[in-house]
């Protein structure tokens, strides 16, 4: 994996959107100082999870956004954007490249993307942890960091060994076991109380159940007679309308049988009176015939005479064809020889054109070349001269930067100056004030009356303080009280869902063990939301549907039923997700309704579900109509023809069909599966706000205990004997105390104005050779410019001589082309000519063969002619034979028509009878329709009656079926019981199930506390288990990485060794790291003794160890080599080189041999105030154009 492209768009300095592609090599980014390359660093430790706006040089988190500048208006949005190829999986997560996004605004918002998916800040950071990569891991190391090593205590050391080893998640795995011991304790506390509380549950709640169980016994008898009752008014109403229906198919046998013999009847009536007419056709042409036949026979003899005439006309005619046909062929000869010489022509003019193409692209290819050539090297030039340019101005402001230092350090030093001089004399105004106080320390005098008149007031009041508390903390039980009630009531709503109170026998026993099964989605009444107003529609609509069972497909239906079949556990009915289809109120309806009075909407519409079960929903409230009252009930209903069911919110039902149900529900909502949802949803909204209300009340009494305890101390001490002396006392000691302080500051001031001096002394130092180095870069980069400058002018001159060429070149390409144009019209001249000619030809051809063919037929006309008169004879008998033969065949007709006629009529006799028959069938089978719909509509009314009563299906009912004796006593049985469930009264149905909850809770909270302190102390021992993990993966890599260290030190430093020692050896987890090295021609010594250079190179030595013991796929290493001297630069670059296989580095640097052991350069500049801005290079570039060479 490596790092492969940062996106920075209003992050610090980056005003404009900047993105900087990454390759597997080493990357430097260089610029001058203050030009913002160190917030590319800062970038990526944000957006891999950085929260502290001090780690990115930042007072607050809004400091990173882009601040605006002279030119510029302030950004009110900060976004980077991170690129990493993940080809190798090196990151868990199944992407071959991962973008990780975090976006601050300046109203204080935070964004965060993995993938342009929306996440969490924790989301990233558990992406990156023990990876090496994280916000503070050791792959980014800047500056500071560095620093940190060797200034650090020994014990924050080995936060970056901790990282190395991978440990994190083990110490925030133990930091969440710690806080789970916590909440452990506090319930242990809190268990006593809540067996107080159900203690008094426990009276009220029996006699509720022992009402509810009375109830229940009643209502189960009136149950089962009703449903009996019910139910046997469906098998008879069922029973007609199987009959009407088995009548109704045959009925529609006999009517299919008269319908096929109509059919029969009507197509030979078709083929009968086909063959009529085509009779009346044969007897209409021959009657024509024999007319034609009589007239023949009188024309025979004029057309004998005619004949003569005609043959002599013929001869003549013949002898003038023969001299045209003469002609004729005298033209065809001479057409075709100048077509043949057209066609010579034509070839040679395409051969010429052929030729003057490839002189064309000749001659164009010569212009493109001088054309070409002059402009690259210009470009060429000009784009290096645009680069030293803007190296120049780079230079430039470099020199203004150091000289405008130079400023600064000069000002500042003479504002020290002037300080150092008040420092001395505020140094004896302390001194006399010190010797003062001392004097008046012996001196302390208070009056006595004061103290008791303080004393008085201050009893006061802690009086009232104390009644105010007491009040309070009355409240706060209260309010505890409230609590424990709210989550009693809530546990034990939880544990009925959990049980599945409530529900049918066989429903219960297969939600129970769903997870033995397969493809169980749940009961409908689980899948659903429904709003508080709706709840009772809602529930009147669906009945027993609400404790359907969803499943995946038929499979698991059926797998469902043989289930229950096994284990003997009741019914159930089951909807596959594969079979059922949705159901809908058209749109045509739909908008009828949108403006009608009273309409709340679609069932469907009108309650929550998951996506998965939204054909189910369709199907069971698609065509329910809410309503929101009986009379709008009413009115939907006449609006929609009674198509669709109408229910109102009070439970009043519009079936399809006109029937309605109503009345007053004596269940109410007692026991229903939605009210207990929203019960739960409720008292769990109380109880949030009752444990707000709650941390409040413990806040104040809080706050109020402090006060009176404070109030109480200090009532005590003005009740010690001497008490102003001790006060008197302690203020001039405070005194003495802030005068010694001032005398220390002011002494740290005097030693802090000497460290600047010597400071500002060295700057001055470095200021000239500084000074005199860029000064010698500015000359070097005005020569080369001028170098460019005058080839540039070069290119220009010798332009001028390709412009010769390619005008020279420019004319022999016009004149091809217009020669090659003038070949191209002649060969289009020849070839029209050419045309024309084949054309006359043609024609020439077309009238030669006419010619011949009247020749042809003149001479066919004359033999004609011959036999003609001699077969007039023969043709006036053949005549007078065919019109015999005529007059025969059509009387033979004529009797034929006469029998087909008579078989007609016989058939439409046979088609009326039929189509009597079949018209009497259609009324049999309305008749029948009629009753077999009424039958159907009183099944509709007794299965929705059970529906609603009871929220039974008809199957549910019959597996409890039993036949009934006498029916009007059974009514009357109905009759009374529902009289003494009236009598009860309000009853709640769950308090059998809460008083056994509360009783069972009572005695397991008992037991609760065994298992809190098992809890306890499995907790302690995951910790231990915890802290062993830590100690053997801390010290594998500890030893790991002592190893690698006792390596690179020496490579990195020529020599010498260093040793990295545990301070404490025993306490793994807690054990400090110390660092001693001893660089060649020195003794063993700690990090601490080491000049500032071999202190960097050490810690520098020590990242590079841990990188071999613990690779990671990228590094930033910002301005870590600053305060090396030039030869450990060199070292350093060269094992940058050594790691390029193994882990992409992007070093931040200024310093020469960090940049030759790069492979791509990214220069940072500010052209614009407070703007910065991305140049690239790669090396190996630079070195084909000359201009830089890598140094080994």
């Amino acid at each position: 994996m490596y790092l492969k492209r940062i996106e920075i768009t209003g992050f610090k300095s980056f005003a404009d959107k900047t993105i900087i592609e990454f390759e597997d090599d080493v990357t430097a980014v260089v610029g001058p100082n203050g030009s913002g390359k160190s917030n590319i660093t800062e970038a990526v430790r944000w957006v891999l999870g950085e929260q502290s706006a001090k780690n990115l040089r930042g007072g607050k988190m809004n400091d990173i956004i882009f601040a605006g500048s002279e030119g510029r208006k302030p950004l009110n949005i900060a976004e980077v954007t991170v690129t990493l190829d993940n080809s190798d999986h090196y990151l868990a997560l199944d992407y071959s490249e991962i973008s990780v996004t975090r976006r601050l605004k300046r109203t204080g918002e935070s964004d965060f993307f993995i993938n342009k998916q929306a996440c969490r800040l924790k989301d990233i950071q558990d992406l990156f942890m023990d990876s090496g990569l994280g916000k503070e891991s050791f792959s980014i190391i800047s500056q500071g960091k560095v620093e940190a090593i060797f200034n650090s205590k020994p014990e924050d050391r080995r936060g970056i060994f901790e990282e190395a080893a991978g440990v994190l998640k083990y110490k925030q795995r133990k930091k969440k076991a710690e806080q789970k011991l916590f909440e452990t304790e506090d319930n242990l506390s809190r268990v006593q109380d809540i067996i107080y509380e159900l203690e008094d549950q426990l009276v009220p709640l029996a006699a509720q159940a022992d009402a509810a169980k009375k109830y229940l016994a009643l209502k189960e008898e009136l149950t089962e007679i009703d449903v009996n009752l019910t139910v046997t008014e469906i098998q008879e109403a069922k029973a007609i309308w199987e009959t009407k229906t088995q009548e109704l198919t045959a009925i529609e046998e006999k009517l299919a049988g008269a319908s096929k013999q109509v059919h029969d009847l009507e197509g030979k009536l078709v083929r009968l009176r086909s063959k009529r007419n085509r009779l009346d056709e044969q007897i209409e042409t021959e009657q024509q015939q024999l007319l034609q036949v009589t007239e023949a026979l009188k024309q025979a003899e004029g057309q004998k005479n005619v004949l003569i005439e005609r043959s002599k006309h013929t001869s003549q005619t013949a002898s003038e064809y023969e001299e045209t046909l003469a002609e004729t062929a005298e033209k065809i000869v001479r057409y075709r020889e100048e077509l043949q010489t057209l066609e010579t022509a034509i070839a040679e003019k395409t051969a010429q054109r052929q030729t003057l193409k490839e002189a064309l692209a000749l001659a164009t290819k010569d212009v493109e070349k001088y054309s070409k050539s002059s402009k690259e090297l210009m470009e060429e030039l000009r784009s290096q001269y645009v680069e030293v340019m803007q190296e120049q101005a780079n230079t430039a402001n470099d020199l203004k930067y150091l000289e405008r230092q130079y400023q600064q350090e000069t000002a500042k030093n003479q504002q020290s100056l002037a300080k150092h001089e008040a420092l001395e004399e505020q140094m004896v105004e302390a001194l006399a004030m010190k010797e003062t106080l001392e004097k008046e320390q012996k001196v302390a005098k208070q009056g006595l009356q004061e103290q008791l008149e303080e004393y008085t007031a201050l009893k006061a009041t802690l009086e009232a303080k104390r009644e105010r508390l007491a009040q309070r903390q009355n409240d706060m039980y209260q309010a505890m009280n409230q609590v424990q009630q709210a989550k009693a009531r809530q546990k034990s709503l939880q544990e009925i869902q959990e049980n599945y109170a409530g529900f049918y026998q066989g429903v219960k026993a297969v939600l129970r063990h769903k997870n033995q099964l397969t493809g169980i989605v749940g009961a409908v009444a689980e899948l659903i939301e429904v709003p508080k107003e709706y709840t009772l529609a809602i529930e009147t609509a669906l009945g027993g549907a609400a404790q359907h069972i969803v499943v995946e497909n038929e499979k698991d239906g059926r797998a469902g039923i043989t289930f229950l079949k096994q284990q003997h556990s009741g019914r159930a009915t089951f909807l596959p997700l594969t079979t059922i289809k949705p159901r809908s109120v058209s749109a045509m309806v739909q908008n009828r309704l949108a403006g009608a009075p009273g309409f709340v909407g679609i069932a469907s519409e009108l309650v929550r579900y998951p996506e998965q079960v939204q054909t189910v929903i369709q199907n069971l409230l698609g065509v329910t109509i809410l309503a929101a009252d009986l009379t709008s009930a009413n009115q939907l209903a006449k609006l929609v023809n009674y198509q669709y069911r109408v229910v109102s919110l009070e439970g009043d039902v519009m079936n399809p069909g006109g029937s309605m149900t109503g009345g007053a529900n004596k269940r109410g909502n007692q026991g229903s599966l939605f009210s207990q949802a929203q019960e739960l949803q409720t008292i769990t909204e109380q109880m949030t706000q009752l444990e707000t209300q709650l941390r409040s009340v413990e806040q104040e009494v809080q706050a109020l205990s402090q006060e009176v305890k404070t109030a109480t101390e200090r009532a005590e001490m003005l009740r010690s004997a001497g008490e102003q002396n001790r006060l008197k006392q302690q203020e001039i000691d405070n005194k003495l105390a802030n005068q010694t302080e001032t005398i220390t500051r002011l002494t740290k001031e005097k030693r802090l104005f000497e460290y600047e001096s010597r400071e500002l002394h060295q700057f001055l130092t470095e200021y000239q050779a500084k000074k005199a180095t860029l000064t010698e870069q500015q000359a070097s980069l005005t020569a080369t410019k001028e170098r460019l400058d005058a080839e540039m002018k070069q290119v220009e001159q010798e332009a001028s001589q390709m412009e010769t060429f390619k005008a020279q070149a420019q004319e022999r390409l016009t004149t091809v082309q217009a020669e090659q144009a003038v070949a191209a019209e002649q060969c289009a001249h020849f070839a029209r000519q050419k045309q024309d000619k084949q054309e006359q030809l043609d024609e020439l051809l077309i009238r030669e063969t006419a010619i011949r063919q009247q020749l042809q037929q003149l001479s066919s006309h004359s033999s004609d002619h011959q036999l003609t008169e001699e077969g007039l004879a023969a043709q006036v008998a053949q005549l007078a034979e065919k019109q015999t033969a005529l007059q025969t065949s059509l009387q033979t007709a004529r009797s034929q028509r006469q029998a087909l006629q008579e078989e007609v009529d016989e058939l439409d006799t046979k088609l009326a009878e039929e189509n009597k028959r079949q018209q009497q069938y259609l009324a049999d089978k309305t008749q029948i329709e009629v009753l077999k719909n009424r039958a159907e509509m009183q099944l509709d009314s007794s299965l929705s009656y059970l529906q609603e009563e009871y929220s039974l299906t008809f199957e549910a009912a019959y597996e409890a079926y039993f036949p009934i004796d006498d029916l009007a006593q059974a009514q009357q049985t109905v009759k009374r019981l529902k009289q003494e469930i009236e009598r009860l009264g309000p009853v709640n149905l769950s308090a059998i199930e809460q008083f056994e909850q509360v009783d069972e809770r009572h005695q397991f909270l008992v037991s609760q506390r065994d298992d809190l302190l098992n809890a306890k102390e499995q907790l302690f021992e995951t910790m231990d288990e915890m802290d062993q993990e830590v100690k053997e993966r801390f010290k594998e890599v500890f030893e790991a990485i002592r190893g690698q260290f006792k390596v690179v030190f020496p490579n990195m430093f020529g020599g010498g060794r260093a040793e990295l020692v545990l301070t404490n050896p025993e306490d793994l987890l807690n054990t400090g790291i110390e660092i001693e090295a001893q660089p060649p021609g020195k003794k063993l010594q700690h990090l601490s003794l080491l000049s500032g250079g071999e202190r960097a190179l050490t810690a520098i030595a020590l990242l590079f160890s841990i990188i071999r013991v613990r690779p990671v796929p990228f590094c930033i290493l910002d301005e870590v080599e600053a305060a090396l001297d030039e030869a450990n630069v060199a070292r350093f670059g060269h094992y940058l080189s050594e790691f390029e296989d193994g882990t992409q580095f992007i070093v931040v640097t200024h310093r020469k041999g960090t940049m030759e052991a790069a492979d791509v350069l990214y220069g940072v500049t500010m052209q614009e105030s407070g703007v910065s801005k991305i140049v690239s290079v790669r090396l190996e570039e630079v070195k084909e154009g000359g201009a830089i060479e890598k140094s080994n």
